[in-house]
């Protein structure tokens, strides 16, 4: 395959830099015809499951994206008038701002955690349940905070990356998360259709969002990889609050950073 010979191209350049930089006495020769002397291939300490991860990565691609969330992104997004789609977004979306609330004040950030407030307050009367983002009119920013970015501000480390079915790219960390954000009033208030209906709806217009650029995954080296490090690059991007110390590389279009959720 194209991705394993330059996986080994890369790794037998990043060995033989080492080589050259360690300092020892004399280079020992390599016997070209030991076939049992083979290169240790990299393994990425944050992804201990990854066998198990790229197996569930290529059902969700190939399986769940391909025959069920994709055609009911395109739907959404072709045929949902745009006024509904906002609309839709806005109701989902401040069903989250207490938690938002919440978690702004738990990392210190006092004014967020008051115009979470003030935005549930306000859209969920004079906009109608959320329907209408009066808020935004009245020039009240929103400012997304989860329990993941909240525990990763204390110093919790990620754990190990997880792939689930249906769900997609997580850490133990941002996975508990998420779990902790859904016991926030008034999440917690929602029996599981509705809490799987609320989950699915946001999914559907997540993924429409992300419809431009899937061409990126399609045309990596690496599918599963190239996800991978958008994830860790949105995370890094959200727990920075927009303004990460090291600037996010190249092949990552800031589109995947904005829009992941």
């Amino acid at each position: 395959m194209k991705s394993t010979w330059i996986k080994q191209v890369v790794l037998i350049t990043f060995v033989l830099l080492l080589s050259a930089c360690a300092k020892t006495p004399e280079p020992q020769p390599v016997d070209a015809t030991n076939t049992e002397q083979v290169i240790a291939p990299i393994v990425d300490e944050r992804d201990p499951f990854e066998s198990m991860n790229r197996s569930l990565w290529d059902f969700n691609w190939n399986v769940l994206d391909k025959y069920v969330l994709r055609p009911l992104a395109v739907g959404y997004s072709e045929y949902l008038p745009r006024p509904a789609q906002t609309g839709v977004r806005n109701f989902v979306t401040n069903l989250e701002e207490p938690g938002y609330a919440v978690n702004s004040l738990l990392q210190g950030k006092v004014k967020h955690s008051g115009k979470a407030v003030g935005r549930f307050l306000i859209n969920s009367t004079v906009g109608i349940f959320g329907l209408i983002d009066v808020a935004d009119y009245m020039g009240i920013e929103r400012h997304k905070e989860d329990a993941g970015q909240t525990m990763g501000i204390y110093g919790v480390g990620n754990g190990p990356y997880v792939m689930i079915p249906g769900y997609g790219p997580t850490t133990i960390r941002d996975g508990t998360g998420d779990f902790i954000d859904g016991q926030i009033f008034p999440l917690y208030l929602l029996d599981w259709p509705a809490a799987l209906l609320k989950t699915g709806i946001k999914a559907v217009y997540t993924r429409a969002d992300l419809i431009a650029q899937e061409g990126m995954i399609e045309n990596s080296v690496d599918s599963y990889i190239f996800v991978k490090e958008v994830y860790y690059q949105n995370q890094n991007f959200k727990l920075h609050d927009g303004n990460p110390p090291l600037e996010e590389p190249e092949e990552f279009d800031e589109a995947f950073l904005d829009e992941i959720d």
